[in-house]
């Protein structure tokens, strides 16, 4: 009768305790307000992100005309040693020149360049990557330390060099 008795009083406790504060909700991914292809993966894609954190992109640079300054259009290859903040003009070591006065042909045969550090970075493009949705597997790459793989971008300003906007074509994580 005693445990009886002692059960009901823990039973009327535990009614008067008020129940937990729900947990808060997560906050909705960074990129949760993008618009990607029907079928994209978030998560795929994020894992993909992580690698060693280096990323090489393949850059095309707009010209630029005006102020009595001309800067013609380029291409260059950009290594990041951390391609989550990989968002300012390159220094020298992390740049390689592809082309000047034109924009570079990226996709359709095997190409490397050579960064001043004396690292070789060689890739391919398929010929067909443009048609393909971003952030598509579209090719392969690698250095002497490590493979990658390439994916089409989505053209986004990475940088500025003078006023001319310098975009992301292809990305090697």
């Amino acid at each position: 009768m005693l445990l009886l008795a002692a059960l009901a009083t823990l039973l009327q406790l535990a009614a008067a305790v008020p129940a937990p504060a729900p947990a808060p909700e997560a906050a909705p991914s960074p990129i949760a307000e993008l618009s990607f292809p029907e079928g994209f993966n978030e998560t795929e894609w994020l894992a993909k992100r992580q690698g060693d954190g280096t990323g090489v992109h393949l850059v095309n640079c707009d010209g630029f005309g005006g102020e009595g300054t001309i800067i013609p259009p380029n291409s260059m290859v950009v290594f990041c040693p951390n391609d989550g903040q990989c968002n300012s003009f390159p220094s020298n070591n992390n740049r390689c020149v592809m082309s000047q006065n034109f924009l570079f042909t990226w996709e359709g045969q095997a190409q490397a360049c050579t960064f001043p550090t004396g690292v070789r970075f060689a890739w391919f493009v398929n010929s067909n990557a443009q048609s393909q949705p971003n952030f598509a597997h579209v090719g392969d790459g690698g250095n002497q330390f490590r493979a990658y793989a390439g994916f089409k971008d989505d053209n986004h300003v990475m940088f500025n060099q003078g006023s001319s906007p310098c975009r992301s074509i292809y990305y090697f994580i």
